[in-house]
């Protein structure tokens, strides 16, 4: 019994008769009894009653029209996802995002990107570093946003964006009132301890490493994630570096956020795996490299092109 056989029997169950059914498959009435006979003989038994005025099923028969065609529509849906699959019409795509992504890019990425594939599932994962990064090379998110420096030779990077850095210290603190604050003016503050899986690299930026010419103190307590970053930095701990989307996204009453000059910028990536060949995954990197560079070039939005190189 096979497929073939299984839409001939189809067809003549629904029709009840031969002509109509030939017809309908555009196929010899000799072959389609033909076809009819070897199904007969495969089952053991009449599937059908006929007589020159009608055709009829018989009891097997009935209780194989159902079956078959439960069977039939099982594999056309089967062949017909695999199709769209194999153009990157529907599916998953899991997108993580260390805390809050871009919100003047992800919106209309998102956006555009379910109108060309509205059968495609989009989840957003708002993961801390080592999660994201993890997620992504265990296959367990497709692409991330994330934020330079990252020493990842496995990962393939399209730079997005650059913002400003803000400074984040309590709400009481002497320096939070100032509409600006340079590095020299964070030089022997106390910043807030990162998790020990996040690398020296990502830490030296945001601890203004570069900027001071060393390392500044560090608070032994750390904050394993935003909230518990948050807290700690509001009752007084220390104080840190963040790309200022954390300002538009968080409202802290016990931390101050203060625009950060003579720094470098923070530069939003986005990170995939090197070795993936999923269209969904490169068409979805195109898209927000459209829309950056948009949002890059308009004077109303916080954010400018990264640099080139």
């Amino acid at each position: 019994m096979d497929l073939r056989q299984l839409r001939y029997f189809v067809a003549v169950g629904e029709e009840l008769h031969f002509s109509r059914a030939s017809a309908r498959l555009n196929l010899a009435q000799s072959a389609l009894s033909s076809q009819i006979r070897q199904l007969e003989a495969e089952v053991g038994g009449p599937l059908f009653v006929r007589s020159t005025r009608r055709v009829e099923l018989t009891p097997a028969g009935e209780a194989l029209l159902t079956d078959a065609r439960e069977i039939l529509a099982a594999a056309d849906g089967a062949l017909t996802r695999c199709r769209a699959l194999a153009r990157g019409e529907t599916g998953e795509l899991v997108i993580g995002s260390l805390g809050p992504a871009p919100g003047g890019v992800l919106a209309p990425v998102l956006a555009r990107f379910s109108g060309r594939h509205p059968n495609v599932r989009v989840e957003i994962r708002a993961l801390d570093f080592t999660e994201v990064v993890s997620a992504l090379r265990e296959h367990r998110v497709d692409l991330a946003f994330l934020y330079l420096p990252l020493d990842e030779p496995d990962f393939e990077l399209t730079p997005l964006l650059t913002e400003q850095r803000i400074v984040v210290l309590p709400h009481d603190h002497p320096l939070a009132s100032r509409a600006a604050l340079r590095p020299a003016d964070l030089d022997g503050e106390m910043f807030v301890k990162q998790p020990d899986s996040i690398p020296d690299s990502w830490c030296d930026f945001w601890l203004l490493v570069d900027e001071l010419g060393h390392r500044p103190p560090v608070s032994p307590y750390k904050g394993e994630t935003l909230e518990e970053w948050l807290h700690l930095i509001g009752r007084g701990e220390g104080i840190d570096t963040a790309p200022a989307i954390i300002a538009r996204y968080y409202s802290w009453p016990e931390v101050a956020f203060v625009p950060l000059v003579d720094a470098e910028p923070a530069t939003v990536v986005l990170a995939r795996r090197g070795d993936t060949a999923d269209p969904l995954v490169s068409e979805f990197a195109a898209l927000a490299l459209e829309v950056a560079t948009t949002a890059a070039n308009n004077a109303d939005t916080p954010y400018s092109a990264p640099a080139s190189g």
